[in-house]
C-alpha cells in the first residue's frame, strides 16, 4: 500500500459545520480554536468539556452600517438557538460594534468589556464572588458591553470607561451611541426572550444591561 493511501488512514476528517442560514453556523470545536482557547477562556475543570461547546459564526452589521463576520463559543445545548437569534438581530440590522472571541483579551473581561466586544463563553467566576458566570458553562451572551454596563447595588460599574452610559435614559445620556443602549421594550430584548433567554436588566439587586442568559 502506498504512503499517499495510507495518509488517508490518518488524516482526521474536517468537522463539519451545521448550517442555519448562509453566514450562520455553528460545530464542534475545531481544533485551532481549541488550541486558542486552552489555557485561557478555557481551563481544565469538572463542569465543563470541549465537547459541550459550539464555534459559532455569525453575520452582523457594525456601527458604520458594515457586514461583518463574528465568533462566539456557546453551550451545545444553544448553538443552533443562538444562531437563529443572531439572524434575527441581522434581518433587522441591529448594531453590533465588534464580535471576538474573549481570548483575544486574553480572556481579560474588562478588557474585552471595555472594547464593546460581545462575546459568550468565558471560564470565570462572577466578579466579586467564588460563583461560577454563567458564561463559564456557555449559557449566556454579553452584547455591547461598554454601551450596556453592568450596575451592582453599591454602584460599581463595569467596564470602568462605561461612565457615559450609566444613565439610561437616551434623552439625557451624552454617550455617543445612547440610541443603541438595550432597554426593557428593545427589540433585542423581544428577540432573546422570544428565544428563552432572560435578561439582565431586569434583575432587583443589580443591573446587567449587556447579558442574556438561559
Amino acid at each position: 500500500m502506498s504512503a499517499n493511501i495510507l495518509s488517508l488512514f490518518h488524516t482526521k476528517p474536517e468537522i463539519r459545520a451545521m448550517v442555519y442560514r448562509k453566514g450562520f453556523t455553528y460545530q464542534k470545536l475545531p481544533a485551532h480554536i481549541k488550541k486558542k482557547i486552552t489555557g485561557v477562556s478555557y481551563r481544565e475543570n469538572p463542569y465543563i468539556q470541549y465537547s459541550d461547546l459550539r464555534y459559532v459564526r455569525v453575520r452582523y452589521y457594525d456601527f458604520s452600517g458594515q457586514v461583518q463576520s463574528g465568533e462566539l463559543i456557546v453551550n451545545k445545548k444553544i448553538a443552533r438557538k443562538m444562531a437563529k437569534v443572531f439572524y434575527v438581530l441581522y434581518k433587522i440590522k441591529y448594531p453590533i460594534q465588534r464580535m471576538k472571541l474573549v481570548d483575544e483579551y486574553g480572556a481579560d473581561d474588562e478588557r474585552s468589556m471595555g472594547d464593546n466586544n460581545t462575546s459568550a463563553f468565558n471560564f470565570r467566576t462572577i466578579a466579586g464572588t467564588t460563583q461560577l458566570s454563567k458564561h463559564a458553562l456557555g449559557m449566556a451572551v454579553d452584547i455591547n458591553p461598554r454601551i450596556n454596563p453592568y450596575i451592582n447595588s453599591k454602584g460599581v460599574l463595569t467596564p470602568e470607561n462605561a461612565k457615559v452610559y450609566e444613565c439610561r435614559d437616551v434623552k439625557k445620556c451624552r454617550g455617543k451611541y445612547a440610541k443603541y443602549m438595550i432597554q426593557k421594550n428593545s427589540q433585542i430584548t423581544k428577540i432573546f426572550k422570544k428565544y428563552g433567554f432572560s435578561w439582565g436588566g431586569d434583575w432587583e439587586d443589580s443591573k446587567d444591561y449587556q447579558h442574556f442568559e438561559i
